[in-house]
């Protein structure tokens, strides 16, 4: 199961259809088996809440993740979804506005800025932590761009 929520307002900015599959190839290339994910979009202010909130950061952010594990090859009791029984992974955050703000920073659509973060946000929910040490920031890297590469984005690092 992949969940994709948000506010009406961003609706115009977001093909849930092709998120749904660009989530899956990530999920597909970051686990060994099919996994489900929850993804919810929302602004800067409620980011910020959940950042004050989660990580003592009061300041917007872009994305924020939860893993429902902290290793999550190895799940001892995985969290199951009511269809189908797929393992979830955990859950994103992402702020509209930061997409937003960051695409027009980097000279690209709001698409492909929101995948860039998806990207990031998996990886985090696969154990990846760019915060540990500047090897694995480097590797996550890798990962990240890979990912991107398989949903056809290429050359945004």
């Amino acid at each position: 199961m992949i969940e994709v929520r948000f506010d009406e307002n961003w609706k115009a900015l977001i093909n849930e259809n092709r998120l749904l599959e660009i989530l899956k190839v990530f999920l597909l290339s970051l686990f060994e088996s099919e996994r489900g994910i929850s993804l919810y979009l929302t602004d800067d202010e409620e980011i910020q809440n959940l950042n004050q909130k989660f990580r003592g950061k009061d300041c917007p952010t872009d994305i924020l993740s939860w893993p429902y594990s902290e290793n999550n090859s190895e799940i001892d009791e995985p969290k199951l979804s009511d269809a189908n029984d797929v393992e979830l992974v955990g859950d994103l955050v992402v702020s509209a506005e930061r997409v937003r703000q960051q695409a027009a920073e980097n000279g690209w659509d709001f698409e492909t800025e929101l995948i860039r973060l998806l990207a990031h946000g998996c990886a985090h929910l696969a154990g990846w932590d760019h915060e540990r040490s500047a090897e694995e920031a480097r590797e996550m890297l890798e990962i990240e761009i890979n990912l991107l590469k398989e949903v056809g984005l290429e050359n945004i690092y």
